[in-house]
């Protein structure tokens, strides 16, 4: 198994991350108390702060428009407008422990700490279309790559590309922090180590 390392780091605002997601040229950072940042990643500067009302959050994602913010304390996906925040669309999680999320083009991704579960939902009504077991022990974040998704786990420190059809595990990743946050930027995966507050981006080239 291939150890990764980080080519580039910036630091975590805040208390630290908890999702991440990447929107053009930027990358959003979500605390787990609830605010949004949106970062410059090469330097690391905070270009944007926004403070849902809804607190408690541990997955966050981008469509290109719009932020989806996964609250874990009400346990409900939102789709909201930047930066005003208002609320486009809103459904329950399909679990009691929502965590990471992604964005496939077309459908919402998720993953369920407490029932260890991948979940593919319809954006506008949160119909469940899919579901298969996390291949770690404590899924936290999701990505998606174009082809596949990327599953990060806290527990066993590895970061796992898994099939979106078949939940089979295609490559996996030793990570040397406690990954949590996990997002892809078009050619690399950035990962958030809440332990200790980074934002590290690494190449997933053989």
């Amino acid at each position: 198994m291939r150890e990764i390392a980080a080519e580039h780091q910036i630091a975590a605002p805040g208390t630290g991350t908890n999702g991440l997601a990447w929107q053009g040229t930027s990358i959003w950072s979500v605390e787990g108390p609830g605010p949004i940042h949106k970062i410059n990643p090469q330097t690391g500067a905070v270009e944007l702060t926004l403070s849902p009302s809804f607190p408690g959050s541990s997955g966050i994602e981008s469509d290109g428009e719009h932020l989806w913010y996964n609250s874990i304390r009400q346990q409900t996906f939102y789709k909201l407008t930047i930066p005003e925040l208002e609320i486009v669309t809103t459904f329950p999680s399909p679990g009691e422990g929502p965590h990471g999320l992604a964005w496939d083009g077309e459908h919402l991704w998720s993953v369920d700490m407490n029932t260890s579960r991948l979940v593919k939902q319809c954006p506008e009504t949160g119909e469940i279309l899919a579901e298969f077991p996390t291949p770690g022990g404590r899924a936290h974040g999701l990505a998606w790559d174009g082809e596949a998704l990327w599953n990060a786990d806290t527990n066993d420190h590895i970061i796992y590309r898994i099939h979106p059809e078949s939940g089979e595990v295609l490559r996996n990743l030793a990570c040397p922090g406690e990954p949590h946050g996990l997002t892809w930027d078009g050619t690399a995966l950035w990962y958030g180590d809440d332990a200790v507050k980074t934002i590290c981006r690494f190449s997933v080239s053989e």
